[in-house]
């Protein structure tokens, strides 16, 4: 079988393009880096075809790639196409100082499994148990799905526990700097995974009309085209033949919400419900760096890191958060207080971040989706005690949602545990009632690939 004879779903597109993409901004022989505008070039020049035979094929996606690139990057970009249509990995590792990133890895795989729990406060026992498999056991690393894959994987989930966990325990400087880098760069790679699956969504604003839908959608010269390209007769138009418009996808106004109160400073495999916030935050907001955003955590007190209308640079912010991986509680009241009496700190006080996040997005402009995530493990209230205060949270929260505000929770992984559960099993339950998603950020992928599917329902 010839290579031009090779047929592909048209799903594959969405691999393709990406990575067609992606492996040409890394290139250091493209000089003229390709813009966001030539994805959506190759995918209007890729439709025609496939509604033509009903399958693309190695040409088309080999001619996409080469007349949508600049003149003196086609021969790059005819290469960069056979690389992945013949399935080479041209992905290549940063250079690092003494070790490169595999050779670190390795050392990093040799570390310590064991799961252990440290409570220190609230009068919390040290008695957790491993009594819900959805969320524990090294099993599910076996598993892979959503292929194709952009190089995000159960490798990469497994990578970044071991990562931070070290990163934690690490005490040489410059092996803790290379900790650190390799870190931030897996986790922004999670982060442009969700922008490639985000940025594909906005894209792909046509598909073919389904018995039953308004009509008042069809998108007629779209239509009138197809119908031409698939070579018609007027008998033998048949309803899918019709493309609808999809509704435009709205700019976005994100509000995030960090706890770092005591309680998400106990450890679980290593790592506490902080680092699994962070591990699962970082990507989240470097794939949606293009939406206007803020920032706001909180414990007894809340820090707002940024607000709506700042104008702020992401990047120093994550590699500030991406430190709070190491910090103890009394470490993270010394940076932002700067004293460590504890008198005041550490309990877990979520309601005026709520109301501020609240307050962000309701000036934000309707025309805007506007959106909170809200990371914590929900130890928000002594069991079976509804105060006043606590109730104030559910009610500005059903506010948000009441006012067209969209929430998503991410749960730390401790939430479940037994140790815990007296203290979240109502909070999650009311959430949920209310209408509101959740994802466990055990698995930084997966919470991904549950925020992305949240973001495509808007």
């Amino acid at each position: 079988m010839s290579a031009s004879s090779l047929e592909y779903p048209f799903h594959y597109a969405n691999y393709f393009i990406p990575e067609f993409i992606e492996r040409m901004r890394r290139s250091r022989e493209v000089i003229e880096k390709p813009s966001p505008r030539q994805s959506i070039n190759m995918g209007k020049i890729l439709l025609p075809g496939y509604m033509r035979n009903g399958c693309l094929t190695f040409t088309d996606l080999l001619r996409a790639a080469i007349i949508t690139s600049q003149v003196d990057n086609q021969k790059m970009a005819e290469k960069i196409a056979l690389d992945i249509l013949t399935n080479i990995n041209e992905y290549e590792e940063e250079p690092q100082e003494d070790m490169d990133g595999d050779q670190l890895l390795s050392l990093l795989s040799k570390k310590s499994q064991e799961v252990y729990v440290t409570p220190h406060a609230k009068g919390l026992e040290q008695n957790i148990v491993n009594d819900n498999p959805s969320i524990a056991g090294p099993d599910q690393f076996k598993k892979l799905s959503n292929k194709p894959d952009i190089g995000v994987g159960p490798g990469e989930d497994r990578i970044l526990k071991f990562g931070a966990k070290s990163f934690k325990e690490e005490r040489d400087e410059k092996m803790r700097k290379l900790l650190a880098h390799l870190l931030k760069e897996r986790l922004m790679k999670l982060g442009r995974e969700l922008e490639r699956k985000d940025d594909w969504s906005r894209i792909a604003s046509i598909r073919p009309f389904q018995p039953g839908e308004d009509t008042d959608l069809i998108d007629e010269d779209r239509s009138l085209e197809n119908i031409i390209d698939l070579g018609r007769k007027l008998e033998e138009i048949r309803p899918e033949d019709f493309m609808m418009l999809k509704r435009k996808k709205k700019n976005r106004s994100i509000v995030y919400i960090q706890d770092i109160s005591n309680t998400m400073f106990y450890d679980f495999e290593g790592i506490n419900s902080v680092n699994y916030s962070i591990l699962s935050l970082i990507p989240l907001m470097w794939g949606l760096r293009n939406d206007k955003w803020g920032l706001i955590l909180y414990e007894s007190n809340s820090h707002v890191i940024k607000d709506l209308t700042d104008e702020m640079d992401l990047e120093p912010v994550l590699e500030q958060m991406l430190d709070m991986i190491t910090m103890t509680t009394t470490q993270m009241e010394f940076r932002f207080r700067g004293t460590i009496d504890g008198s005041t700190w550490g309990g877990t006080v979520p309601n005026k971040s709520i109301q501020w996040a609240y307050d962000q997005l309701i000036e934000a402009s309707e025309r805007s989706d506007r959106i909170c995530f809200y990371f914590s493990d929900f130890v928000l209230t002594d069991p079976g005690k509804d105060d006043i205060e606590n109730m104030q949270n559910y009610e500005v929260i059903r506010n948000m949602l009441d006012d067209g505000i969209r929430v998503f929770a991410g749960i730390s992984p401790l939430a479940h545990k037994e140790i815990f559960r007296p203290y979240t099993a109502s909070a999650i339950d009311k959430l949920r009632k209310m209408g509101v998603p959740t994802a466990d950020t055990y698995i930084p992928s997966q919470f991904l690939e549950k925020a992305h599917a949240f973001l495509d329902e808007l």
